[in-house]
């Protein structure tokens, strides 16, 4: 077996055996001075195994695997999964328990899905107790209004829709963390554009003209602008179990916003089997 890199002997790993280490030994068991004056046949980078590594290795009857020092692993791709239109602690806990890492909830009264802020207090209570965070959809609102709701309900996150809303980022930014919104038409241009690159935000989203339709848009067309972000941006609009592998695939976006995807036909209440194969779609991205 050639090696190009050096290698590290894993006294720990049990679970395999160098092709070189197997090739190396006869049918007949090996005397443990044998093992000692043993050399893997792995050219001169190759290190002797440490009088620990036999002393572990044989104490636990475990063999030595040879792994390479560095192991190249196949990069993963799993972009986060923000789950919006929640209205209620126990849509909440399930979308946490399917893997949500952001919990999105509209405080916009004109929404079917706005929620009192009584109820989004308990849902960022919830989020919090899985480890997740907390965001407040806002649109058109005034400043008072916002930071009433972010401060009564410990919002984690602040999501501006609206152009009263995104007029708003200079008093906020500083103090508060910040979800901007992109809109994008049908042909996937943007309708509004970023604002200046002095706001470092935390995330932007990229979502259709009309967010929370259930309606896309043409994601091969549409080009991310460079903006200036924290943590990256997500991406909405239509998404659902069928069709967010080809969007991803598409755009490569940091996260994943949905909302109607993942819901029942009255378009409020959340399906627990529609979360689960969302994330499941989620979960076989292997984008390189």
């Amino acid at each position: 077996m050639a090696v190009s890199a050096p290698v590290t002997l894993c006294p720990s790993d049990s679970r395999s055996l160098s092709s070189a280490l197997v090739s190396s030994r006869s049918n007949k068991p090996s005397s443990l001075d044998a093992v000692r004056s043993r050399r893997l046949n792995l050219g001169d980078s190759a290190r002797p195994i440490s009088t620990a590594a036999r002393m572990t290795c044989f104490a636990k009857k475990q063999h030595i695997a040879a792994v390479p020092l560095c192991t190249l692993e196949a990069k993963r791709y799993e972009p986060i999964v923000k789950m919006c239109g929640i209205t209620s602690a126990f849509d909440a806990e399930m979308a946490l328990k399917a893997g949500a890492k952001l919990i999105g909830m509209i405080l916009w009264p004109k929404s079917k899905r706005s929620i009192p802020l009584s109820e989004a207090k308990e849902i960022s209570r919830v989020a919090k107790s899985y480890g997740a965070e907390s965001v407040g959809v806002f649109v058109d609102d005034d400043s008072s209004t916002i930071l009433t709701a972010s401060d009564s309900c410990n919002l984690d996150l602040i999501q501006l829709h609206g152009d009263s809303s995104r007029e708003l980022l200079p008093l906020l930014w500083k103090n508060n963390r910040i979800i901007y919104v992109l809109n994008a038409d049908e042909d996937g241009k943007l309708i509004n554009a970023p604002p200046s690159e002095e706001y470092v935000l935390d995330w932007f989203l990229v979502d259709s003209a009309k967010g929370g339709s259930g309606k896309g848009f043409n994601w091969e067309k549409f080009q991310m602008p460079t903006v200036k972000s924290k943590n990256g941006w997500l991406l909405a609009g239509g998404l659902h179990a069928d069709n967010v592998h080809e969007a991803a695939s598409a755009l490569k976006p940091n996260g994943l916003d949905v909302s109607s995807g993942i819901c029942f036909p009255d378009g409020l209440r959340k399906d627990p089997k529609r979360m689960c194969s969302f994330m499941s779609s989620v979960k076989t991205l292997n984008l390189l």
